[in-house]
């Protein structure tokens, strides 16, 4: 009678945590729902009958506009370079960092360490001002290059964290193993260390194409001229020019999101699994 009674109270908790996560994920989910059904509707449909309503006719010519009328084709283009720029440049940069702080022993490899997470208590804020002033004195303000630098510089800290984590608890035998056959270092780092470090790469090349992709504020000082905005700054001056068309805007922050979700929702597996060994590190 008492497993009985222990099997029934089990199975009400388990019901009652499943019916509250979908709770959960119905109203997580509610604003992108809204959004959509806004961007396939057209714009005297959503003022007669409503943002929750079904609509009467599915206008998905609403996002073939707002991809001409926004210029979406430069913006993304820019994100794009961005991203395939920086975000291997990071990685390599904070990889080479990082395997001497977890693998060499010398002295102040712990003071090291400790600077490059200071840059975690940066605020951009603070910065945007010096960024300008140095950018415009390199000449190479207003265009896409001026983020570069950066977006590195903001990225490194938590990315040496990671792989420095990662790096601590691979065997130090496989490198002891491939000095006594010959092999430099820059060998051993291109050759054994970072095929090995194939998760936390691939994590922290998720977590930065999405960092790179939704950046705003540094993208906003640093550049002006519109054929070198990127997409949160083009999907800002798109929302002001058509702040009024509701179908048009929503339209626009799809086409600006479906990226992001995308790399999220195919991906998302590799954080878990890449994250896991930098923290037991």
């Amino acid at each position: 009678m008492d497993n009985i009674v222990a099997s029934f109270a089990e199975r009400r908790t388990d019901f009652v945590i499943k019916l509250l996560l979908v709770g959960i994920a119905v109203f997580w989910l509610m604003p992108f729902v809204v959004i959509f059904l806004t961007a396939i509707r057209s714009q005297g449909d959503m003022i007669r009958n409503g943002i929750f309503s079904w609509p009467e006719e599915l206008r998905w010519d609403n996002f073939v506009a707002a991809w001409d009328t926004g210029r979406f084709n430069i913006y993304f283009r820019n994100s794009l370079f961005l991203i395939l720029v920086k975000v291997p440049l990071g990685l390599l940069i904070a990889s080479l960092a990082a395997y001497p702080l977890a693998k060499m022993k010398f002295r102040g490899s712990d003071t090291v360490f400790i600077l490059f997470l200071v840059g975690l208590a940066v605020p951009i804020q603070v910065t945007l001002q010096p960024l300008l002033i140095m950018m415009s004195s390199l000449g190479i303000a207003n265009t896409l290059w001026a983020l570069i630098p950066p977006y590195l510089a903001f990225g490194l800290p938590f990315q040496i964290f990671v792989m420095r984590g990662f790096f601590r608890i691979l065997p130090n035998e496989l490198i002891e193993a491939a000095r006594m056959d010959g092999a430099s270092e820059t060998s051993i780092f291109f050759r054994i260390m970072l095929p090995l470090s194939l998760p936390p790469l691939a994590t922290l090349a998720i977590i930065d194409t999405l960092a790179t992709w939704n950046e705003f504020l540094i993208a906003l000082v640093l550049i002006s001229a519109n054929s070198s905005r990127t997409v949160p700054i083009g999907l800002m001056q798109f929302q002001g020019q058509y702040q009024s068309q509701f179908t048009l805007l929503m339209a626009g922050v799809l086409i600006s999101i479906i990226p992001v979700l995308l790399i999220f929702l195919f991906l998302q597996r590799y954080f878990v699994a890449g994250l896991a060994g930098s923290v037991k590190g």
